[in-house]
């Protein structure tokens, strides 16, 4: 039987894993600052709704709702006008109130007929909760049960600079069922480069694919 799969909306990534993310998974975004998290993320959710009739929620702990529209704006994507149709929603979320947000989560996904949920950033659980085993049980409960309402989650994360792991504190990797990573390198000809770290069910790329951020957002090149 064949995957179901989300197109990401991200030029030339689709191609790299067999069509897109596997429907209902939990995909981890993650690198450090100036790697393009945020513009991942929101093309992500944009495109979705714009191209592929897919509502999304952007649950954010860091940015403003109103920085996260600029930010689209740069490329030409109005999320306000999406959201005036139904299609997107922008929830600022503090992050100590990690306790209420899948019940908040379950009541927006069933009025907006959700299929694609972004959390803006781990750091919600790791600010929430000191112990390891505790944030992965934490993790893995919420990631489960947003699955479970037929969406497909995307979560970021910001690895210090001086961090050799996929995220501050080495946790949520092991959450997800896909890694995306995205580094900045500021001394070669290509800034960014993407690389697809893990993706089950997937035969993806394992190459280091460079790229660039263009005027409609991200272009992942070919190698």
């Amino acid at each position: 039987m064949a995957i179901e799969r989300v197109p990401t909306g991200i030029n030339g990534l689709d191609e790299l894993i067999e069509g897109g993310f596997v429907k209902n998974s939990a995909v981890l975004v993650t690198g450090k600052t100036g790697s393009g998290k945020t513009t991942f993320i929101t093309q992500f959710l944009y495109t979705g709704a714009k191209l592929y009739q897919d509502p999304g929620i952007l649950v954010t702990t860091e940015e403003t709702s109103r920085s996260i529209r600029n930010h689209g704006a740069r490329y030409g994507w109005n999320m306000e006008e999406m959201e005036n149709k139904g299609m997107l929603k922008v929830i600022e979320v503090e992050p100590f109130s990690i306790d209420t947000l899948v019940t908040m989560l379950e009541k927006e996904i069933q009025s907006l007929h959700a299929r694609r949920i972004v959390i803006d950033s781990v750091s919600m659980f790791e600010m929430y909760i000191d112990k390891q085993l505790e944030m992965r049980k934490l993790l893995f409960k919420t990631l489960r049960r947003l699955k479970d309402l037929g969406t497909t989650v995307v979560i970021t994360a910001e690895i210090p600079e001086d961090s050799q792991s996929l995220s501050r504190y080495g946790v949520i990797e092991f959450a997800a069922d896909a890694v995306i990573l995205l580094q900045y390198m500021s001394l070669t000809k290509y800034k960014r480069s993407l690389m697809v770290r893990k993706m089950r069910d997937t035969n993806h790329s394992q190459d280091i694919h460079p790229f660039e951020m263009m005027q409609n957002g991200i272009n992942v090149l070919s190698v």
